[in-house]
């Protein structure tokens, strides 16, 4: 079976391909103004490397495909969404049914005069007065968000097919209206409000670049196969039952589950996952294997009640600019939040780029080779990096260009071991004690560095690292989550039979939604969960077996355990079943260890401006390393995708798949 696998990043679009148990991988520049043209990009390279000479040929033999993307997130992190019109309960239009008095949303995706406050029982009139008057100024999607919608949402449901009888699809002044319960049926009402705004305000230009991407594959390439759409739940699922708010942070995501997979492989419990790709550095935790759940969560800093694993993001990658001031007397770096991304990218790069950035850093430090930058696949200067920092930093600050580039990459060090800090303390761990799982294309470059910072002891890189959300997307399955609201606060016969008539319900939805996208339903896997409502108390989330929810005693004894003293006032608020189906998956490669030695892999050396007392590092091909090779720091591993660093200090040892296990004192 042969299937891809495509994560488009910020600066670039990883891909791998999986063809029985041979495994290869490709990057390509992301192309922002139109990522339909970075993923034929990544396909023909595949393509290449597989030895197929043409890409047509190749996706006749494609039996799968999953693409990952930043639409959403950059379109929300970007604040370049289509203006918004918002209908919602009167006496709510500044806090949206949140707790503070003006709501974030104000003056990001929404404007205070795009919102129209009305009564849930307004006449037609009324209605249609509100939405001429927020067309005429320039509104192009409404939302519609009553309070207390989630249990009864007929109102909602009535408003917008009273604005879809007066603007219907075949109006060029055709105006799509979505209702707050038709996203989400969280009791939060501030919660639905904010996943409908967030979806509308997004929508647009996913739907635009998927279908583009969709009727080029099928129409255009002749493409037969599957196409699916990675989701933030970690699972994949058809472009046609995709929503925007589904893929929003989905990439990054992806990566923290193939991080539990190989948490799994290697029984390693505690493990800190951190990301660092050409725009962004990004921080999770999993315990027991598992990626920690935190609830509430947000988008960008828009806070919603929905349970997601836990992800911190910095402006901080290998385009982040750097700029050079002073605090007081003291000469100080700054790095990001603006970045050069793929184009016109680092000075490096030769492509336009005149400012400095922690790429041109690494270059000009010796960390990465120009002449062996993606393989040699991208010519990069050093004559373009160490005169960018040596006019822009250096000789400001005072430095050498060596000095410079150390102080550059040392704040990046910093940068990131405050975040593993923020972590540590919102989650209440000791993290010192974790492992560092380090990946995307500068991850295995800063981890030891920030490993230090930290007090970490133990660092692990991937082959698979470079291309790491890509490798999270290859290990998902298949999945739908449907949710259902129930206000059910008895266990009597009646509300029994009425929660396993909303089961059966779903399971049908789910079984006739697996078959569009052509998946036959068969071993489908369900989790269930009920969420609960008590007294002045925070809704809690409580598992349930699919075997308690045809056993009202098993389900009452597991409500009674999970609700306490609260046992006799509680609503059965909502049902959410998430349904799954497995997909193929790539199979570890286990070859026999090997010697320590690692002199076969040897090339040369090279002058270092950071983790050598000599200046001086050992340069090693990291695809001639064997199972059970070990490399002294200082070191600088050169793949054909990414490059890892190893400091004086350390020492890494490669195991039985191919992957490194770096350890000090």
């Amino acid at each position: 079976m042969l299937t891809v696998d495509i994560d488009i990043g910020g600066t670039l679009t990883d891909g791998i391909f999986i063809d029985n148990q041979k495994i290869v991988c490709a990057k390509v520049d992301t192309t922002p103004h139109d990522l339909t043209i970075c993923l034929f990009d990544c396909l023909t390279q595949g393509a290449v490397h597989l030895g197929y000479t043409e890409v047509d040929l190749f996706l006749e033999n494609v039996d799968l495909i999953r693409w990952s993307t930043t639409i959403t997130s950059n379109v929300l992190a970007e604040l370049r969404g289509p203006r918004i019109g918002l209908l919602i309960t009167r006496g709510h239009e500044k806090d949206l049914f949140g707790k503070a008095k003006r709501s974030v949303l104000m003056g990001r995706i929404l404007s205070e005069r795009d919102v129209i406050g009305m009564e849930a029982g307004a006449s037609d009139a009324e209605v249609m007065n509100a939405v001429r008057s927020l067309l005429e100024t320039g509104v192009r999607r409404i939302c519609v968000s009553f309070q207390g919608a989630h249990r009864t949402p007929e109102q909602e449901i009535r408003i917008k097919k009273i604005v879809e009888q007066q603007y219907p699809d075949h109006f060029l002044g055709s105006v799509p209206v979505l209702a707050g319960s038709d996203i989400s049926k969280s009791s939060d009402d501030m919660t639905r409000t904010y996943c409908a705004l967030i979806n509308a305000y997004t929508h647009g230009a996913l739907a635009a670049t998927l279908f583009k991407a969709e009727d080029d594959l099928r129409e255009v390439h002749h493409y037969a196969g599957t196409f699916l759409v990675s989701h933030i739940n970690g699972g994949v699922s058809g472009i046609a039952k995709t929503k925007a708010i589904d893929t929003i942070e989905s990439g990054p995501i992806l990566g923290i589950h193939g991080s539990a997979h190989l948490a799994k492989v290697y029984a390693t419990n505690e493990v800190l996952a951190l990301d660092v790709g050409g725009t962004t550095a990004k921080v999770s935790v999993l315990r027991n294997t598992i990626p920690v759940q935190v609830k509430p969560s947000d988008f960008f800093g828009i806070p919603v009640e929905i349970s997601l694993p836990y992800l911190r993001s910095i402006a901080l990658g290998g385009g982040s600019v750097v700029k050079a001031g002073a605090k007081g007397t003291q000469p100080q770096i700054s790095l990001g939040p603006e970045s050069m991304g793929s184009f016109p990218g680092p000075a490096c790069y030769g492509l336009g780029g005149e400012l400095p950035t922690l790429t041109d850093a690494l270059v000009a430090a010796g960390l990465i080779n120009p002449d062996y930058f993606l393989g040699g696949a991208k010519p990069i200067s050093l004559d373009a990096a160490r005169q960018t920092i040596q006019h822009l930093v250096a000789t400001p600050l005072g430095k050498s260009v060596e000095d410079a580039s150390r102080a550059i990459i040392d704040r990046s060090f910093d940068m990131v071991a405050e975040t593993i800090a923020h972590a540590g303390k919102d989650l209440g761990v000791d993290v010192s004690r974790y492992t560092l799982f380090a990946y995307g294309g500068n991850g295995g470059l800063i981890a030891c560095g920030v490993a230090e910072k930290v007090g970490l002891k133990e660092v692990r890189f991937f082959a698979l690292g470079p291309v790491f959300s890509a490798f999270g997307s290859s290990v998902s399955d298949i999945s739908h989550v449907y949710e259902r609201s129930l206000q059910l606060t008895s266990f009597s016969v009646a509300e029994m039979r009425r929660l396993a008539d909303a089961v059966g319900d779903i399971k049908a939805e789910g079984n006739r939604d697996l078959l569009g996208e052509g998946i036959k339903p068969e071993g489908v896997e369900y989790m269930m969960e009920l969420e609960i409502l008590r007294p002045k108390q925070p809704s809690i989330a409580v598992p349930c077996p699919p075997d308690a929810l045809q056993d009202s005693t098993k389900l009452k004894a597991l409500l009674e355990k999970a609700l306490g003293e609260m046992k006799d006032a509680f609503i059965l608020d909502l049902l959410r079943i998430q349904i799954k189906k497995a997909m193929p998956k790539p199979s570890l490669v286990e070859k026999p260890l090997q010697g320590a030695d690692s002199s076969h892999a040897l090339k040369g050396k090279r002058q270092v401006a950071w983790g050598s007392k000599t200046g001086e590092a050992l340069l090693y091909t990291w695809e001639a390393l064997q199972p059970g090779n070990t490399v002294e720091g200082c070191a600088v591993l050169e793949g054909a995708n990414s490059t890892f660093f190893v400091p004086e200090n350390w020492t890494l040892a490669m195991d039985r798949f191919g992957n490194a296990q770096l350890t000090r004192p």
